[in-house]
């Protein structure tokens, strides 16, 4: 009888392991595909789109050619600012609103867009930005449509038709720059606007905020002086350095200036210079922000001239 009945209990204990065994095979079977917009955006390149927003077709980034065979490179790079991201939506993503409420049309250049970016980017899922930027019927590369940005009827504004000039890859390491790269400027200075685009104008102050100053002295010794030197202007023999003369500002004027063009360009580089400034990858806003506060020093980091 014993014998009996711890059989039966091996038998049960059998039947039950097998059982929850085969749940367990049925809920992996059952687990849903990976997302294929969530995988593509944790695969993207924030780095690589931040270089992307400024100038997509710089050695810098990993453009090659159009995605189109049909579209000729150089009739983008002969004009280029019809088609960089930046110029329509301006470093800070404001629009013409903020920094670039001056920068109007030329000839070489079309109208600043009035639309709020950064405000705008938080409503947007990572899918409706990659379609904004690939599948809203943008206008065909032409250099007949470029040849004058102070001409509206060339359609010089319209949207860039980025689906012929992208891939997808780099189509998604634009959407998480915009979604993981860009800073909230009004942390890092307070800007004056005065009158409306195009003919306004801008000021700044307090300039990198409640940064801390001698922390912001040290990010710049480590990742800026042996360029551009100690003191943002003089090599150490107290000679203007050359970058300093060909970007005409010192760095400090620069801070001072364009504060909202350096933060940009201290992450993802200033693309097509040389010797190659790639910026620094993965810079936390803080020690932006304390850069900017060291550089607002004029005595520290004086003017050019």
């Amino acid at each position: 009888m014993k014998k009996s009945l711890t059989f039966l209990a091996i038998f049960f204990l059998a039947v039950l392991i097998t059982t929850t065994n085969g749940c367990k095979e049925d809920d992996d079977n059952n687990d849903p595909a990976p997302n294929p917009d969530e995988v593509a955006f944790n695969n993207a390149d924030v780095n690589n789109g931040g270089r992307l927003y400024d100038k997509f077709w710089a050695s810098e980034t990993d453009f090659t050619s159009p995605s189109d065979p049909t579209v000729k490179i150089d009739d983008i790079k002969n004009y280029g600012d019809f088609y960089r991201c930046k110029q329509c939506h301006a470093w800070d993503l404001l629009g013409n609103a903020a920094s670039y409420i001056d920068r109007g049309p030329t000839v070489s250049r079309p109208d600043v867009s009035s639309l709020n970016l950064f405000a705008k980017l938080a409503s947007l899922s990572n899918r409706q930005i990659f379609d904004r930027i690939k599948n809203t019927g943008g206008a065909a590369v032409d250099p007949a449509r470029t040849a004058d940005g102070t001409n509206t009827s060339l359609g010089g504004n319209d949207h860039p038709d980025y689906g012929t000039i992208l891939t997808d890859d780099q189509i998604w390491d634009l959407v998480k720059f915009l979604k993981k790269g860009v800073y909230d400027v009004t942390l890092l200075y307070d800007i004056n606007t005065t009158g409306t685009y195009p003919s306004g104008s801008r000021d700044f102050t307090n300039v990198g905020k409640d940064g801390d100053a001698a922390a912001g002295t040290l990010f710049y010794k480590e990742n800026c002086a042996g360029c551009h030197g100690d003191n943002g202007r003089d090599d150490e023999n107290g000679q203007v350095i050359d970058i300093n003369v060909d970007i005409g500002r010192s760095m400090g004027e620069f801070a001072r200036e364009k504060p909202y063009e350096l933060q940009h360009k201290t992450r993802f580089g200033n693309l097509g210079s040389s010797p190659k400034m790639l910026g620094t990858d993965h810079v936390p806003i803080a020690d932006v922000k304390n850069m900017l506060k060291a550089l607002a020093n004029t005595t520290n980091y004086p003017d050019l001239n």
